[in-house]
């Protein structure tokens, strides 16, 4: 079993949405944003922006999001890791993109919602569909997809030793 965000269908997978997450943007509390609830993709042409390395979900799902609303990203200060993007933001050196889930309570920053863009991402469960049908599998799977669950869920007989 795995959660991933990254989907790319391949029918050796059985693959079941479990959540939707939005990204936001964010800035320190001394930001000029700071007041704002959102913000237009428009508004980031000429932002400095922090965000993750070159093939994380997040930043690939914010610049084709951009992409697509036909906002040039200018200058962008890279880091590795969630927790450097929090610091370098709060150090004030730009504008960070992070998921909403992830945000957290940091009483330096402020979230902002993205206007008008589809900036998010589904987390699918996924599992070798050849391996649905296990009884622990398909447990986990119904829980995941609200479903029913069976009533009880035989419990494996023991090991025998020959």
């Amino acid at each position: 079993m795995a959660v991933v965000a990254n989907l790319v269908p391949d029918a050796r997978f059985h693959t079941s949405p479990v959540r939707r997450d939005r990204l936001i943007l964010f800035v320190p509390k001394t930001h000029p944003w700071a007041r704002r609830r959102r913000v237009r993709p428009s508004a980031l042409t000429g932002q400095r922006l922090v965000l993750r390395e070159p093939g994380s979900s997040t930043r690939r799902i914010f610049e084709t999001a951009m992409a697509r609303a036909g906002i040039a990203i200018d200058e962008v200060i890279e880091t590795n890791s969630r927790e450097a993007v929090r610091e370098a933001v709060a150090a004030g050196l730009g504008i960070g993109v992070v998921s909403e889930s992830e945000f957290g309570n940091d009483p330096r920053l402020i979230k902002i919602a993205i206007e008008e863009a589809d900036v998010g991402a589904t987390e699918f469960v996924a599992c070798l569909a050849e391996r649905r049908q296990l009884r622990l599998i398909r447990a986990f799977l119904e829980l995941v997809e609200g479903e029913k669950p069976p009533a009880k869920i035989p419990s494996p007989s023991p090991a025998r030793i020959s």
